[in-house]
């Protein structure tokens, strides 16, 4: 689609707006997708541990320690899809989960959503979700795929496919297990993204990690709501450096791998795409509270409620671990 055509960040439309959705399909978790997830042993870890995870549902997501941490990300996922989106446009959202941000993406009035993820009970739950929605007001398709290792085409119909926005939330640090894996990431976000489009996806901030890892005496820090421990402390190489992190209630002892921001960078750019922002967590709060709709939307969403009125501590300072991230595509 033309650039010219696009306009970010477009006011919300009602569900009155909203057509219903014509279609959903989900594919891609036959015998020979089982078996190319199996030869990819980290990817087939990182499968298992989604998998595994229990559903809390709505109200279980509401009393953790990380509650307040849940929504605050929340809130960053919703201005980022706002600011991103442009009515009717398509999203290809690579690691969709269990299809949280579907909503989200409702609100922005979009006219067409694929969600990929290597974890298929997570995918049969977002499809599940999709249908439980009050309007289905987008079509959607569903794919079990792994959407770093593999190439898209394997699964994605038509293989051409182009979206307007490909978003990563939280998963694409997966990518850089190995140079290998990160170059075939970029690849699938720049063969499926149209000319001008965004990609658009939340990581953690190496800067951050490198930092608490080297203020740490034995390679290990974090606080009451998550632990970050590194299998060493250097050398800390471009692609492949692992660390081991558990989040209450979210991710228990999962292997993660640092991610090289200049190096991220110099793929995107290899393959036709500019970064447009880079903002840790915290200064994105900072920048975003200066607009009353930012701040309904915060007390809208719970992080700011008469019974608890900001984030504890140790939930603000996990906040830090992670950073926003927009490129676009020539």
């Amino acid at each position: 689609m033309n650039q010219s055509k696009r306009k970010y960040d477009d006011s919300r439309a009602s569900d009155s707006e909203m057509d219903d959705a014509k279609y959903i399909r989900i594919d891609g978790a036959g015998d020979a997708q089982a078996q190319r997830v199996k030869a990819l042993s980290n990817a087939e870890q990182v499968a298992a541990h989604y998998n595994s995870r229990r559903e809390l549902g709505v109200q279980g997501r509401l009393h953790t320690a990380i509650t307040g941490l849940r929504i605050f990300n929340n809130w960053v996922k919703s201005i980022i899809i706002r600011q991103n989106t442009f009515r009717g446009c398509k999203v290809l959202d690579l690691g969709c989960g269990k299809g949280g941000d579907l909503r989200k993406w409702s609100f922005s009035n979009i006219g067409e959503y694929v969600g990929m993820d290597i974890a298929g009970v997570s995918v049969n739950q977002a499809h599940k979700r999709y249908l439980e929605m009050k309007k289905p007001i987008f079509p959607a398709r569903f794919y079990v795929q792994d959407c770093y290792g593999e190439p898209l085409e394997k699964t994605l119909q038509p293989p051409d496919y182009q979206a307007d926005v490909i978003s990563a939330q939280f998963c694409l640090h997966y990518a850089f297990e190995s140079e290998k894996k990160a170059r075939q990431m970029m690849h699938n976000v720049s063969s499926h993204l149209a000319s001008g489009g965004r990609f658009i996806f939340t990581i953690p901030n190496a800067n951050w990690l490198i930092k608490k890892l080297r203020s740490s005496s034995d390679n290990t820090f974090g606080n009451s709501v998550y632990r970050v421990e590194f299998q060493r402390r250097e050398p800390i190489t471009r692609f492949g450096f692992p660390y081991s992190f558990t989040l209450d209630e979210a991710v228990e002892d999962c292997t993660e791998y640092i991610v090289h921001f200049p190096s991220l960078v110099k793929l995107a750019e290899e393959h036709g795409m500019r970064l447009v922002s880079r903002v840790p967590f915290h200064e994105f709060y900072a920048s975003m509270v200066n607009d009353p709709n930012n701040v309904r939307l915060l007390e809208r969403m719970g992080v700011v409620t008469s019974d608890r009125p900001a984030l504890t501590d140790d939930e603000w300072e996990a906040v830090g671990i992670y950073m926003a991230v927009t490129l676009e595509k020539a």
